[in-house]
């Protein structure tokens, strides 16, 4: 590949580094990326060739080739007009370039740089925003070649090491927590809001531990019949399931709701017609779907997102050996792919 006059940059934000609630105003649907990119594309003064856009519940990133980093702010000006807080999201962005921009992108899809550290979900996350942007062909040369290399080097970690072997997921460690909570998960009555991956992840795993009697609702009634076949599982009237939350043992929230779906008093009412019976909440919404305080109360036990993935990481320490591992192997291979891109 002939030297070029381009740079890759990658800036973005993550629950590590912004508040969840500036990640979740972030936020954009898949259509809403593609829109974006390609207008940011489309016009001749932006000076950017290559645009992708990584939009997850953790993080809010974009991956754009251009001369300088002042492009930056071309996007930033269509997020904008969209509704997006531009100014918030540029105050709290890490801005990477290069050879620094790959190491994190392989970072990223190796799930070393998870809340969860080690966590699998993220690599399909990658893999998706790379296939639906390329369809669109926002991406050329230096995307398809640092997304590619991306996943083989996220491939190459998770077959070599073992940082993603136990519960590292949210899946897993949601139903470990349950499992603990409830002697047997089976009788467990469990209401998932939510119809997006995140919740899906909770619910297969939860079933694969015994769980059967799950009910899935959402703010679009289909795609919650759609989940709950998936699954083979259930579908409910949203409205309906949340004014009767006492007639659920676990509540695993996953919404894009911009507001708590479960506030202290629907909380406090709810536990007060279970006969002292506890309720497991789990709060995965990104912002918010349960209201903090609901977890001052007896009998109610709240995990967020931050507390799942302590436990999580917890599981990893014994394994930062293989941390080490992992990111050596991937500064080598940043480095080798740099190398052709800027020779």
């Amino acid at each position: 590949m002939q030297k070029q006059n381009y740079n890759l940059y990658v800036a973005g934000i993550s629950c590590k580094c912004a508040k969840t609630e500036l990640v979740g105003k972030c936020a954009l649907s898949k259509d809403d990326c593609t829109r974006i990119e390609k207008s940011v594309l489309d016009c001749p003064e932006n000076s950017i060739s290559e645009f992708a856009i990584l939009s997850t519940c953790n993080r809010f990133e974009t991956y754009f080739v251009s001369e300088n980093d002042s492009a930056l702010d071309n996007i930033l000006v269509e997020f904008s007009k969209n509704g997006k807080p531009a100014d918030e999201f540029k105050k709290n962005a890490y801005l990477k370039s290069n050879t620094a921009a790959i190491t994190h992108l392989f970072e990223v899809s190796s799930g070393l740089q998870s809340q969860m550290v080690g966590e699998t979900e993220i690599l399909g996350q990658v893999k998706a925003a790379y296939a639906r942007a390329c369809q669109a062909q926002h991406c050329k040369a230096v995307l398809n070649a640092v997304f590619q290399k991306a996943a083989q080097c996220a491939k190459w970690i998770r077959t070599n090491t073992d940082i993603g072997h136990g519960k590292i997921s949210l899946g897993s460690v949601s139903a470990e927590l349950a499992a603990r909570i409830f002697e047997d998960i089976s009788k467990a009555k469990i209401l998932l809001v939510g119809s997006g991956e995140a919740g899906r992840l909770v619910a297969d795993a939860l079933f694969v531990r015994g769980a059967v009697n799950i009910t899935v609702v959402s703010r679009a009634r289909q795609k919650a019949e759609d989940l709950a076949q998936k699954v083979g599982v259930e579908a409910a009237d949203m409205k309906e399931s949340l004014a009767n939350l006492q007639n659920f043992d676990i509540v695993i929230c996953a919404s894009l709701a911009p507001y708590n779906l479960i506030t202290l008093e629907m909380a406090k009412n709810a536990v007060a017609k279970r006969a002292e019976k506890s309720m497991f909440l789990i709060d995965l919404g990104v912002p918010a779907n349960i209201e903090p305080r609901c977890a001052e109360i007896d009998n109610v036990f709240l995990y967020t997102l931050a507390d799942l993935s302590k436990i999580a990481n917890e599981n990893i320490k014994s394994r930062l050996g293989e941390i080490e591992s992992a990111k050596k192997e991937i500064l080598r291979r940043a480095a080798n792919i740099a190398s052709r891109l800027w020779q």
